[in-house]
């Protein structure tokens, strides 16, 4: 049975507030290196942020991003920002940056020395992009990243936060195609498997369009292997970076088991994961997104 996946899927996600009633299913470990990421997030006493929306990192209408700056007391310390790059749902197709607004706004209230930026990407299915389209526009969005290093005053530490097919690029990104150096990636209830039958068989939008083609280009079964080549579950491997995996309890468009197999994956290479459901949540995460952003950032301030 198809699911349809439609922007209103999502209009309940856009009040955000908190969230409790976890089931953490596997332990955080410990390796901090001589500046923790602790230390550095909690740096600098961080008193709100500069923003400047609407900011272009490439030459296409899509290739755009908000930028939120933490605003700093450089009297007291003036220690370099950690870089989270926020992704948006929407089927890979549908849906942009202002998608994750109220998100921004949960890691805004605890004034953390984080650098947000909250990217566009080009959509499937519009002017011919595909997966590997999308891929580069990662690459052109860390091009354009580093060559603000200085302005910004940014770290190397790079953290990569997706919500659904978002989280879907952040990890296909940071797993298999990125050419700069990951930290972290947050996904939050995203598809890590585009071979399960129920993924590309059952998400399509209003207008009947199956989702995983428009991102693909065919159907599974005129070219499984991409398919199988778009499943960031296939890439986990020992050196896959620390990995934070949240679910709802009732998702029936990305199931949790979307989530299990990839965190069994990379327990056995002994990768620094964890797995959040949310027992009653659905795919929206209605009002959870509070008590997420928390449990992001514990999992953050203990990668390294």
């Amino acid at each position: 049975m198809k699911t349809i996946y439609t922007s209103a899927i999502f209009l309940s996600f856009l009040g955000l507030i908190s969230c409790s009633n976890f089931d953490i299913i596997s332990p955080l470990t410990s390796n901090k290196k001589t500046i923790s990421f602790e230390e550095k997030l909690t740096a600098n006493n961080v008193q709100g942020y500069e923003v400047k929306m609407d900011q272009s990192y490439g030459e296409n209408r899509f290739q755009k991003y908000d930028l939120y700056t933490p605003k700093i007391d450089t009297s007291i310390s003036n220690m370099k920002s950690v870089t989270m790059v926020m992704v948006h749902g929407g089927g890979w197709s549908i849906l942009d940056k202002s998608f994750l607004n109220s998100v921004v706004e949960e890691y805004k209230k605890k004034n953390l020395n984080l650098t947000i930026f909250n990217i566009n990407h080009r959509l499937a299915g519009i002017d011919g992009v595909r997966f590997a389209d999308i891929m580069h526009d990662f690459d052109l969005f860390f091009e354009h990243h580093d060559s603000l290093k200085t302005d910004l005053n940014l770290s190397d530490d790079v953290i990569l936060w997706g919500y659904s097919s978002g989280g879907h690029l952040a990890l296909s990104y940071a797993y298999q195609f990125s050419k700069v150096k990951i930290d972290a990636v947050a996904a939050l209830v995203a598809p890590t498997d585009l071979t399960d039958d129920y993924i590309h068989q059952g998400i399509f939008d209003d207008k009947n369009r199956n989702l995983t083609e428009l991102l693909i280009g065919k159907p599974y079964s005129e070219n499984p292997d991409a398919y199988h080549e778009a499943s960031p579950y296939y890439f986990a491997n020992k050196n896959s970076v620390s990995t934070i995996l949240i679910y709802g309890g009732n998702d029936n468009l990305v199931k949790k088991e979307q989530g299990e197999k990839l965190n069994a994956v990379l327990q056995s290479k002994n990768v620094k994961t964890e797995f959040l459901v949310i027992p009653e949540a659905t795919h929206d995460l209605g009002d959870k997104m509070g008590g997420i952003t928390d449990n992001v950032i514990s999992f953050i301030k203990n990668v390294k």
